[in-house]
């Protein structure tokens, strides 16, 4: 390609200085990899400028459907914040004046120069407006139903009670359990939750919907049991997701040990990132608990809905030994701690660090 010569016929054209006016923040979210929710004002003009807005995120206001739609979203979104997030500080519940603005009228308050009251509640609805938009549309209730019958008719030919004992296994290979427990798709408050509390998740991510929990009484059982769901083709390993596996129950070295053997005889290297250097280790959940140890993996079902269509359901299984279990049964590492803490840092993103008088 012939080298350009910079010339006036290349020059960026505008008819008004107004178009040099570039809204920085909201470029972060293009091409800084800022979140939406971490934003602290819109720049929408006006009614035709919020019109054309909410079509390009998509919903048209002038359709009865998309009209309707957006009213049941906006009651989802109010009843999670009086219901989850609030009461906090001195906030008590959503004032009225904000929970009968149009979706046009926040987005057109959430672009004026904020004021200094606290919060700033059209941007904070409108956060947890996005949210629950995209949790209610990737909700699919149909393909839910079909990968937890597909998971159930997975795990519970193997599994029999024997003398009080419950256990998974065949003839070959018998593994006492201490609890095996599927979870159910997590309720709308837990995935707004979860969409909230840090910048990185979407809605279409969420790999823990569906879940199998299987406690075993040591570390060597809980390895023999996933060779052994392996081996059955109980799981599919060729289907899991390897950037979302976790192992935080025993290192390698331990388990070769338990076994009686030596470790492999290679290293595996880590990949290098694009630009030559070594990846970072990945990061843990934040808001875990180091009492809460398990192996974690995440399979992807390709399931069969009734009209014919395949899709792909993802889910996830975790192995714990008991003393991991009993851990999750106490103190911070127990579920309502984990969600306190999550919670905390929803209030955090969604009204800020400061309020009047601290």
């Amino acid at each position: 390609m012939a080298k350009r010569i910079a010339g006036p016929e290349w020059v960026p054209r505008v008819g008004s200085a107004a178009e040099l006016e570039i809204p920085w923040e909201t470029l972060e979210t293009l091409i800084g990899g800022r979140s939406v929710v971490d934003l602290a004002q819109l720049q929408i003009g006006d009614e035709a400028a919020a019109t054309r807005f909410m079509r390009a995120y998509g919903f048209d206001p002038a359709d009865p459907e998309d009209h309707d739609w957006l009213d049941q979203i906006h009651g989802r979104a109010i009843r999670f914040l009086d219901e989850v997030i609030l009461p906090w500080h001195r906030i008590e519940a959503v004032p009225r004046h904000i929970r009968e603005m149009s979706i046009e009228e926040l987005l057109l308050e959430a672009s004026r120069p904020p004021d200094g009251d606290w919060p700033n509640w059209p941007c904070v609805l409108l956060k947890v407006l996005h949210c629950a938009t995209h949790a209610a549309v990737t909700q699919d209730p149909v393909a839910h139903q079909t990968a937890l019958q597909s998971v159930q008719g997975r795990f519970q030919p193997w599994l029999f009670e024997l003398q009080g004992q419950q256990w998974i296994g065949d003839d070959q290979c018998k593994i006492p359990l201490v609890d095996f427990h599927i979870k159910e798709e997590k309720s709308f408050e837990r995935i707004m939750t979860k969409l909230l509390h840090k910048p990185g998740n979407l809605a279409m991510e969420q790999f823990d919907r569906l879940g199998v929990r299987l406690v075993t009484h040591d570390i060597f059982s809980a390895v023999l049991l996933i060779k052994f769901l392996r081996s059955r083709s109980v799981i599919m390993f060729a289907n899991q997701l390897p950037e979302r596996s976790r192992n935080s129950l025993a290192e390698l070295h331990e388990i070769h040990s338990l076994y009686g053997i030596d470790p492999p005889p290679f290293v595996v290297e880590p990949e290098a990132g694009a630009d030559g250097d070594p990846p970072l280790p990945e990061q843990g959940n934040p808001f875990s608990d180091r009492a809460f140890r398990m192996f974690k993996f995440v399979e992807r079902l390709i399931i069969r809905l009734e009209d014919g269509r395949r899709c792909i359901y993802p889910y996830e299984i975790q192995v714990l030994d008991c003393n991991a279990w009993e851990a999750t049964q106490i103190g911070d590492a127990t579920h309502d701690a984990y969600e306190a803490r999550q919670l905390k840092r929803v209030r955090q993103r969604l009204f800020g660090h400061s309020q009047p008088g601290a």
